[in-house]
């Protein structure tokens, strides 16, 4: 079948940016080593788009869900973190996402969620997200190439220090 299929892909999260949709959360699954928020941030960051980022746990609820009515007016992006330790809010984001109607929400508004795997993940919300998994690479290697990949010139041309630049 070729390398194509051998080798693990790079994560390119401005194509899941342009499939996804303000009411159709993007779920990444964690595995051991891997944490997808500084992409996230960058993805942002590059779309000149504010994110909320709460990390999910005992009584983040609330803030949690205030943070997702504001981003339906105002078009930010929300990061939900850590949700396997607040699977309440996967439920009630779930209900929220079915009965929303797409004109009370801003074009631009996103929902990005991380947990890790979990029998009690609700099962509707699985079913209507994008569903990505990053896991970390496996070698020096390729875990040189993905520390380097999102990396651009401007990045390198940014460094202030003398010994740093190229």
């Amino acid at each position: 079948l070729g390398a194509a299929f051998a080798e693990p892909q790079q994560l390119n999260l401005d194509a899941v940016l342009s499939e996804s949709t303000p009411l159709v959360p993007v779920v990444f699954l964690l595995s051991q080593g891997s944490d997808p928020t500084g992409q996230i941030e960058a993805l942002a960051k590059k779309h000149k788009k504010r994110m909320a980022a709460i990390s999910m746990g005992q009584g983040q609820e609330p803030a949690a869900h205030a943070m997702l009515q504001n981003g339906f007016q105002s078009g930010d992006w929300v990061l939900l973190q850590n949700c396997h330790l607040g699977l309440g809010c996967l439920h009630e984001l779930e209900d929220v996402m079915l009965t929303t109607e797409t004109e009370h929400v801003h074009d631009e508004f996103r929902v990005w969620v991380t947990a890790e795997p979990n029998p009690k993940f609700p099962i509707g919300l699985l079913q209507m997200s994008i569903k990505l998994t990053n896991e970390p690479p496996q070698g020096i290697q390729p875990g040189l190439m993905r520390s380097y990949s999102w990396m651009t010139q401007d990045t390198f041309e940014n460094f202030r220090r003398p010994e740093w630049r190229p």
